[in-house]
C-alpha cells in the first residue's frame, strides 16, 4: 500500500511539472530588462525616501520580492533567483545614482566645462 502511495504521489507530481511544460529561466531572458529597469527607477526614488543607502536599498527590493513570491504561487510559474539577481542590480545601481545625481540638498551634479 505505501508503494502505491508513493507511485501516485510521484505520478501527481510529475503530471503538473508536464502539463505546464519546461519551465525555461535564461539569464538574459525578455523579462530580465524589465526586472532591472523597473528596481533601477524604484532604487532612485528610494534614495530620496531614505539616507540610509542599505534601507532605500531594501525599499526599492521590496516590490520585486513581493512579485517573484506572488509568482512562486501561480499554477506553471515558481520563485526566480535570476530575476531577484535582475532586481537586486537594479535596486542598488538605482539608489547609488540616486545619491550621486540627487544629492541631499537636490540635485547634486554639476557638469564642469
Amino acid at each position: 500500500m505505501k508503494i502505491l502511495a508513493s507511485f501516485l504521489l510521484i505520478a501527481c507530481v510529475a503530471g503538473n511539472a508536464n502539463a505546464c511544460g519546461r519551465y525555461h529561466d535564461d539569464w538574459a531572458g525578455s523579462d530580465k530588462a524589465a526586472h532591472f529597469g523597473v528596481s533601477f527607477a524604484l532604487g532612485v526614488g528610494a534614495s530620496r525616501l531614505s539616507d540610509d543607502t542599505t534601507t532605500a536599498f531594501g525599499l526599492a527590493l521590496l516590490p520585486g520580492l513581493a512579485k517573484e513570491l506572488y509568482d512562486a504561487g501561480q499554477d506553471c510559474n515558481r520563485f526566480s533567483w535570476k530575476d531577484m539577481s535582475w532586481n537586486a542590480a537594479g535596486a542598488y545601481l538605482g539608489v547609488r545614482t540616486g545619491n550621486w545625481v540627487l544629492g541631499p540638498t537636490g540635485v547634486s551634479y554639476v557638469r564642469a566645462f
